[in-house]
């Protein structure tokens, strides 16, 4: 609603709407000024439209004001002017409308026949008298003089009855100002005040003759303008500039505009870094035509700095002046609004703060949720006591690197480091991948569990396919020793396992149990470059889509003979396996032992999920279990 839009845009959708209504434009642009009155009956500005004057007269010449008022919200807006003139004619008065826009005179006419008849009950004539330029201004402005006829009233039905009765009468004294044609016979007594108590009574003031010679100023203006004496003829406009209305002081400028507000400032102080000294108020003629002008004013200050700055007090404003209970409510609206202002920045202060601080929260509790499990870190974080859980079946897989300790003593310490930090970031976005819970990490060993602290019932498939994962991730990994493909030894087991946090300084989440122990024995026992799993492994995956090659009887160290599987795929997942040395060692040894490959062997395996061969002696059954 507040966007300004060029003029040429009206001027085009007016021309476009008429030729489509087949009406002139003039016509269409009376219609408009009609409706916006209307639509500002419908609107917020109907109370503020009802008290500006009680007769059309005065509406019209108080509607400046209302401009001005607007203007504050539109800053973009150019309003037009009006002034009324009165005539000989009690129904008759002259309407002196300036704009900028020469074509909109228009809606002028429209909304004033309308104001008329919704307002004031009124019917009215509206008759254009002259188009001029006036150039009394610092800028020229079209001028249109209109006649405004009053034809009655618009609704007899509306109007009060002792109104109608003065309306049919015959010689009705009725006057579009609103005064009877028969005031003439009011006399007021007259009481004249000598020229001390009108200066004390009102301190700014000035009168000044046709010719604007100034013959007085008011006790205030007189002590603020020292360089002014009355003695030596001085000129209103060799002192003051008039800013409201933007015309130049003379003697046709100020007759024209009687009826507005004016407002004066002293030459010279526009730059003035305190501020210029202004002046608003009134011009009233003294008499009859040639007389005097007084301009009747007071100091525009809008708070108790510009007092001091402009050098002037309260005890200068007069008593009646409204000015000074203005400036006090001002003042005390300024600490009010200081105060809503440092508030609303301290508001914006905290929410930055806020939002400062939840960032820092988030970071603080990634931080903590890769050291604990995220449900158990809340509960620490919240105050909450964490007990120690015990879990029925959970899956836990360890991982070491084949040949570290040669690494280690073949490399310096920060390539170490470095290789180590490398590998272990990629392990650690696998864990998101496949959802399970990082343990720690002791050197080479990695160790992981799924099923915990949330209990789910497909822990060992989680947790077999980051093994394979790993394993194929580890391979796009160079040893920093010779450069080759690093290989790793990976080992599974499922079963119960109590897990809890442990201490109160870098607390830790630790697993305890023997199915720990057995997951530990699965790694260290068995292959470079295998996943290596205990039968209880096996059963949970079996039937879930995993290849899984039976490696037989195998003596576990505090275990005695297993029976252990390799997992070698799932889908499109695959690992090579070399020799078993441990399966020499069975006593009892498998029905499948002898199809593990020999020393240095190893299973070829195909792309193709459902081709999956692995390598057999002659004359043996294929080892390979396919689930």
């Amino acid at each position: 609603m507040k966007h300004p839009y060029d003029d040429n845009i009206t001027l085009d959708i007016a021309e476009e709407a008429s030729k489509l209504l087949g009406i002139p434009t003039d016509q269409l642009f009376e219609t408009y000024g009609q409706f916006f009155v209307v639509w500002c009956h419908r609107t917020n500005y109907a109370s503020m439209m009802r008290v500006i004057g009680s007769n059309l007269f005065n509406f019209l010449s108080n509607l400046n004001a209302l401009h001005a008022h607007l203007s504050m919200a539109f800053s973009s807006m150019k309003p037009p002017e009006f002034q009324c003139m009165s005539s000989d004619d009690p129904k008759k008065f002259y309407l002196h409308y300036y704009s900028c826009r020469d074509s909109l005179c228009g809606i002028a006419i429209g909304a004033t026949r309308e104001a008329a008849r919704s307002l004031f009950n009124r019917r009215i004539s509206i008759n254009v008298i002259s188009k001029t330029i006036d150039n009394s201004r610092y800028a020229n402005r079209h001028h249109v003089v209109f006649e405004i006829c009053d034809l009655g009233y618009a609704d007899v039905k509306l109007a009060r009855a002792e109104t109608i009765a003065v309306e049919l009468g015959p010689d009705s004294p009725l006057q579009m100002n609103g005064y009877s044609s028969d005031s003439s016979d009011y006399q007021p007594q007259v009481n004249y005040v000598n020229a001390k108590t009108f200066c004390r009574i009102f301190p700014f003031h000035i009168i000044f003759d046709q010719e604007l010679i100034i013959k007085r100023v008011g006790i205030g203006l007189y002590r603020r303008l020292p360089g002014l004496n009355v003695n030596d003829k001085p000129r209103l406009d060799a002192f003051f500039e008039c800013l409201k209305p933007p015309v130049k002081l003379c003697k046709r400028s100020i007759k024209s505009y009687q009826n507005n507000d004016f407002i004066l400032q002293c030459k010279g102080e526009s730059d003035n870094s305190c501020g210029s000294f202004q002046l608003k108020g009134e011009m009233v003629q003294l008499g009859e035509a040639n007389s005097n002008y007084m301009f009747i004013c007071s100091p525009v200050v809008e708070k108790l700095t510009d007092l001091k700055n402009r050098g002037l007090f309260i005890s200068d404003i007069p008593l009646h002046d409204m000015t000074r209970e203005l400036l006090l409510l001002n003042e005390q609206r300024l600490a009010e609004f200081q105060l809503s202002k440092q508030l609303e920045e301290t508001t914006a202060q905290l929410q930055a703060t806020s939002v400062a601080l939840e960032m820092e929260k988030v970071k603080a509790d990634n931080l903590l949720h890769s050291m604990l499990p995220p449900l158990v870190s809340d509960r620490l974080r919240n105050g909450d006591k964490v007990e120690a859980g015990e879990y029925e079946q959970a899956s836990i897989m360890f991982s070491d690197i084949v040949g570290f300790t040669t690494i280690c003593s073949q490399c310096r310490p920060m390539d170490v480091v470095q290789f180590l930090n490398s590998l272990y970031v990629k392990f650690d976005k696998l864990t998101n991948v496949h959802d399970v819970y990082k343990v720690e990490t002791i050197g080479d060993a990695y160790m992981v569990v799924g099923g915990l602290p949330e209990s789910c019932s497909n822990h060992a498939e989680k947790v077999a396919r980051m093994a394979l994962s790993m394993a194929d991730c580890a391979v796009q990994v160079s040893s920093p020793s010779d450069n080759k493909p690093l290989r790793i030894r990976i080992g599974i087991h499922s079963g119960p396992v109590v897990a809890g946090v442990v201490g109160t300084k870098m607390p830790r989440y630790c697993l305890f149990g023997d199915t720990v122990n057995t997951a530990s024995r699965m790694e260290s026992h068995g292959l470079p470059g295998s996943i290596h799993i205990s039968e209880a492994c096996y059963k949970h995956l079996k039937g879930k889509g995993f290849r899984m090659q039976p490696r037989g009887k195998v003596p576990i160290k505090g275990k005695g003979l297993m029976n252990t599987y390799f997992v070698l795929r799932e889908c499109q997942r695959s690992i090579n396996l070399e020799e078993d040395p441990l399966r020499k060692k069975s006593e009892t040894p498998s029905p499948h032992i002898d199809s593990l490959s020999p020393v240095d062997d190893k299973l070829p395996v195909t792309s193709n999920c459902m081709s999956v061969v692995p390598w057999k002696p002659p004359n043996q059954q294929n080892p390979c279990i396919i689930l």
